[in-house]
């Protein structure tokens, strides 16, 4: 188990250094000059050159990328062109506010979608089952950014006061201000992962409930409620759970449009403006903890894969898995 570790990890650090390598290359491939949106349009040829030398781009790019390296290793991901404050005070100041809204949406979708799923499995084909199905198919298909748009409107402008259509509170300054600022980012994140996690329990169920042991409990007289609650839903929440957990790292990334719709100062929105201020630095450490994140979350849900389910945790163990 100790290998497989060591291994997974390795390869998160090389899927990382390959995530930041591209971000690097991407960003600073883009047209625009940062020096001279930085001193204006109206800037003197030698003003923009005395700035690109002080912020080291009339290097070339591959020294550029050489420097990024070394000052990523040390944990240095430098300092923000239009205001000098270090990349890192800025990407932890909006991180929090990132993390709340993907672990509510997470934690809230996840629960309903257990228990959606439950209910569908139980009446197969039944028309309970067959309008939790379409309404996750619904789910699904909704665009994020329209429903958030759609919100802003509705709350905005039809229902002011009811709940608030942009902006964010702290939890620490105002707890119940904060969580009514969640709630309509929250199920805008949270509604694909309600509809996915939702079918793919649903089919776990119905699989789990045909093998030989659920058979076996119903002939010694075990009632169907038990049997779902007792020995299909542990089975059955295993794959699911890999769901949930990569719907982590996705809904991470998708709080890029959540956060500027609402306008909430996450690292979402951080990266958009330092992308539109062409604030490379900033950019890439905002892009580079949204990838941070998704590893680190994938991480997780191998080990956690490995330790819940028995029979690949008795393979590892034994080591016949000691290669994967």
């Amino acid at each position: 188990m100790t290998r497989y570790l060591i291994r997974r990890f390795i390869r998160s650090l090389i899927i990382f250094a390959a995530a930041a390598t591209a971000i690097f290359f991407m960003v600073r491939l883009a047209p625009g000059n940062p020096a001279r949106l930085y001193l204006g349009l109206e800037a003197s040829p030698q003003a923009i050159a005395a700035k690109s030398h002080e912020l080291g781009l009339d290097r070339s790019l591959l020294a550029q990328y050489g420097s990024f390296l070394g000052n990523l290793v040390r944990g240095d991901l430098g300092t923000s062109v239009r205001g000098g404050e270090s990349v890192w005070s800025l990407v932890l100041q909006r991180a929090p506010v990132t993390i709340e809204l993907t672990l509510l949406a997470v934690a809230l979708s996840s629960a309903l979608a257990i228990v959606l799923g439950m209910l569908a499995a139980a009446k197969r084909d039944s028309l309970r089952d067959a309008t939790i199905r379409v309404g996750t198919v619904v789910a699904i298909s909704i665009p994020n950014f329209w429903l958030a748009l759609i919100f802003v409107l509705l709350f905005g402008l039809w229902l002011p006061g009811v709940l608030p259509p942009s902006g964010w509170v702290s939890f620490s300054s105002d707890p119940i201000g904060n969580l009514q600022h969640a709630i309509l980012p929250v199920i805008v994140l949270g509604l694909p992962n309600l509809a996915i996690v939702t079918r793919t329990l649903r089919v776990s169920m119905l699989e789990t409930l045909d093998h030989d042991y659920v058979t076996f409990g119903r002939s010694r007289g075990l009632g169907e409620r038990r049997l779902r609650r007792a020995f299909a839903l542990p089975n059955a929440v295993i794959p699911t759970t890999t769901v949930i957990g990569l719907a982590v790292g996705l809904l991470i990334s998708g709080t890029v449009i959540v956060e500027e719709v609402f306008s909430i100062p996450g690292v979402g929105r951080l990266m958009v403006d330092s992308f539109q201020e062409k604030d490379y630095p900033v950019a890439i450490g905002a892009t580079l903890f949204v990838a941070f994140a998704f590893i680190v979350v994938n991480f997780v849900v191998d080990v956690l894969y490995a330790f819940l389910n028995p029979r690949i945790r008795d393979l590892y163990a034994r080591g016949g898995l000691a290669g994967a």
